[in-house]
Formats: C-alpha cells, sequence, structure tokens
C-alpha cells in the first residue's frame, strides 16, 4: 500500500550521471510505500524549485545547497562526486591555461561555476568571468575559456573541438587532496519536518537503484546507451569515474570546498552538515577498476 500523503516531487536532473540514481527510483519508492513525481531540469532550474518549494526533494548543487541550508535539510544516502577525473564538468580553452583571460560560465550549474573561480586563484590567473550566450563557436569567439557540464560537456570532450581542457573534478583533487562533491541530496526542511519518514524513503530508494546498477554494469551501461547519445563501452567507463556515496571522505572534500568558496566571497558562510550522520555509506564501484582508479578509494 502506497503512502496515503501526496506523491513526493522529485526532481531528476535530465544528465546521464544521475541515470544510475533514477533508473529503478520509482520502483524502490514504491516498494517503501511511498509515490513520487518526477519533476525534471537542468541543475539550476531544479535548485530553484527546490527553494521555492515547487518541489519536495532534488540533487541540487553543492554550492546551491550551502547557500540555502536555511531551508534544505541534507539527506545522507547520496551524492554525485568524484575522486579525481569526472569527465563531465570541464574548462575548455582556445590558449594555453597561463593566458586564459575570459572565462564564459555555464548558467546549468552553480557549484562548477564556483568551483572554477576557486580553481582560478590556485592556478595564479585573474580572468574576467561573462556568461555563456549564443552557440558555441560565438561563445568562443569572445571568450579564450568556456565551462560546460553535463552530457553537454561529454560530447564537446569527446569530440575534442578545443585544443585545451581540464577536468574540474581532477584539478579539484590536485590542489586539494580530497573527492569533489558535486551535489549532494537534500529535501525542504519542512518537508522533512512533516514527512520525515517519506523523506527517508526518497533517500533510501535512491542508494537501492544505485545498488541496483551497481550489479549490472553492462546492462546499466546498455539501458543508458538507449535514453542518451553515447555508446555503452563509453558510459561503462564513465559511470566508472562517478561516485554516489556520501561517506565521511567526501563530507570532508564538500566541507574544504565552502571554506574555499567562502574564502573568495562565493559563500557568505560555511554550512553545518549535522543533518548527515557520522555513519560511513560504502561504495559499490559500477564496473570493474579502470586504468588509473587510486586503490584503497572505492567510495
Amino acid at each position: 500500500m502506497t503512502d496515503a500523503a501526496p506523491a513526493v516531487r522529485v526532481g531528476r536532473i535530465e544528465f546521464v550521471n544521475c541515470f544510475p540514481l533514477y533508473d529503478h527510483f520509482e520502483e524502490e519508492l514504491a516498494a517503501r510505500g511511498v509515490a513520487a513525481e518526477i519533476v525534471e531540469g537542468h541543475p539550476a532550474a531544479l535548485n530553484a524549485l527546490l527553494v521555492e518549494g515547487e518541489i519536495d526533494v532534488a540533487l541540487p548543487s553543492s554550492i546551491a545547497y550551502a547557500r540555502h541550508a536555511d531551508v534544505l535539510s541534507v539527506l545522507p544516502h547520496v551524492s554525485i562526486s568524484s575522486l579525481g577525473a569526472v569527465d563531465s564538468v570541464q574548462l575548455f580553452t582556445r590558449v594555453p591555461l597561463g593566458d586564459v583571460t575570459r572565462i564564459a560560465l555555464t548558467e546549468q550549474s552553480a557549484t562548477s561555476v564556483c568551483l572554477v573561480k576557486i580553481l582560478c586563484r590556485e592556478w595564479g590567473i585573474e580572468p574576467e568571468f561573462v556568461p555563456r550566450r549564443g552557440p558555441l563557436s560565438e561563445v568562443m569567439a569572445g571568450a579564450d575559456g568556456l565551462v560546460l557540464i553535463g552530457d553537454e560537456a561529454l560530447h564537446v570532450l569527446r569530440t575534442r573541438v578545443y585544443p585545451n581542457n581540464y577536468d574540474l573534478g581532477e584539478e579539484w583533487q590536485r590542489v586539494s587532496g580530497l573527492p569533489m562533491v558535486f551535489a549532494v541530496c537534500a529535501a525542504r526542511r519542512d518537508f522533512v519536518a512533516a514527512r520525515r519518514t517519506a523523506a527517508d524513503a526518497v533517500g533510501r530508494a535512491l542508494l537501492a537503484s544505485r545498488d541496483q546498477c551497481a550489479a549490472q554494469p553492462e546492462r546499466t551501461a546498455a539501458e543508458a546507451a538507449l535514453r542518451y547519445d553515447f555508446n555503452q563501452a563509453y558510459l561503462m567507463e564513465y559511470f566508472d569515474r562517478l561516485k554516489y556515496g556520501f561517506t565521511p571522505e567526501y563530507r570532508r572534500g564538500l566541507l574544504e570546498f565552502y571554506r574555499r568558496a567562502a574564502a573568495i566571497d562565493q559563500l557568505d558562510e560555511v554550512p553545518e552538515l549535522d543533518d548527515v550522520p557520522a555513519a560511513s555509506f560504502e561504495e559499490t564501484r559500477l564496473s570493474a577498476p579502470v586504468r588509473g582508479s587510486v586503490p584503497g578509494h572505492d567510495d
């Protein structure tokens, strides 16, 4: 029997990187007695809907959560993270990094915008930042750098349109030594207060979907390939790079990101993560280790 209360309004990011979290989500949530209404969109749009109360739970970009921690509560079950290269968050440039003077920024993800500003400080460059407008050819005619995320970043990376690219997950690990948490699972505080059991069920259903996909990596990549314009072999490797757990190591990386964001005035204050219990949620890899994976870091 499903929850007699209204369906939980759950935001789903329409990028391939979220596929393992949502492939079995609705059936897993229904098995826990809760119905879902899925609302799809890109990260920035879903961030706004969550803050405005138009949806109840989503995977907001990590900086968006921090900026609205007064109305949002972290659910501890999953995140979207990387330990090193992530592929789908990239800075593309026409010139070497030290010569970059103007970077066009995606409007789809506040976290990647903040992250590239942090990294520019670490790289010792002070470019002008401008919003992306128009097609890629026009953007790069007026800027020598461009930040892209999600499926668009994967396509541009695969076609090698630009001579230089810098993976922001890899660059973050290089300067911090820590994982990068791009998105957290969060619910509105008023929703958690009113329907705590349903909020927990959402987090557990996302985790269970991830676990089912992790147990069948080839099938998962094949199913994702039918929905997105990537082949199975490519997605096997891509899903292997992504981390969906939220262990203490990843929380340390998230807090360090917040500290550095505050240091460059991208965040008023570092939020507490008191909502997250100390227990570690073990990560299961989506495929066999690929060359370059770090021994002992399967989380």
